[in-house]
């Protein structure tokens, strides 16, 4: 275990203890995950700042159910998914967000600039299963079972959704491929 799975560990003992600035250092760690996937999901910075309110007020009621960071990652990551989900159902159209990524600057900002958009439409397209799995999978960098356990899917559903978003961006970007 390296020092931060440590201090993380330590910090929810600490928190489920009842100490109040452990919990908010401890929501702290996951502040970034969360509004990045629900901006990734909602594609609304409004949105994805309830669903996030959401997912911290969440983890405030079940927090001590939890007995190891593991099981809370993955919940964590599971309410996130759902609130997005609630949030999409809620307002059914999705707003490009520009700052969404905010990736490395290229040499050529027109260039960057157009195949953000360009990204931000493609992503539009697809599903909402599609695009929460592709977010987990290529962006989090999750293992596949990972992201079954989050969408709630089967391991081999998760593969035709990443199956199917990649393709349908390939295809969508496929233009872009000689800039890279």
């Amino acid at each position: 275990m390296d020092e931060a799975e440590k201090r993380l560990r330590d910090l929810a003992r600490e928190a489920r203890d009842g100490n109040r600035q452990a919990f908010d250092l401890l929501i702290g760690h996951y502040q970034t995950r969360v509004m990045k996937t629900a901006l990734y999901l909602t594609q609304n910075l409004t949105d994805a700042e309830d669903v996030a309110q959401e997912v911290y007020i969440k983890i405030f009621r079940r927090f001590p159910q939890f007995k190891t960071v593991r099981e809370l990652d993955g919940w964590i990551y599971r309410v996130t998914v759902n609130a997005a989900r609630d949030a999409h159902r809620r307002r059914r159209i999705w707003s490009p967000l520009k700052e969404l990524f905010a990736a490395e600057p290229s040499a050529d900002p027109v260039l960057q600039r157009e195949i953000r958009n360009r990204l931000l439409e493609a992503l539009s397209s697809l599903s909402f299963n599609e695009r929460a799995t592709f977010i987990f999978k290529e962006f989090h960098e999750l293992p596949t079972d990972e992201v079954a356990r989050i969408l709630r899917r089967k391991a081999g559903t998760i593969r035709a959704y990443l199956h199917g978003a990649r393709k349908k961006l390939r295809k969508s970007l496929g233009d872009f491929r000689e800039h890279r």
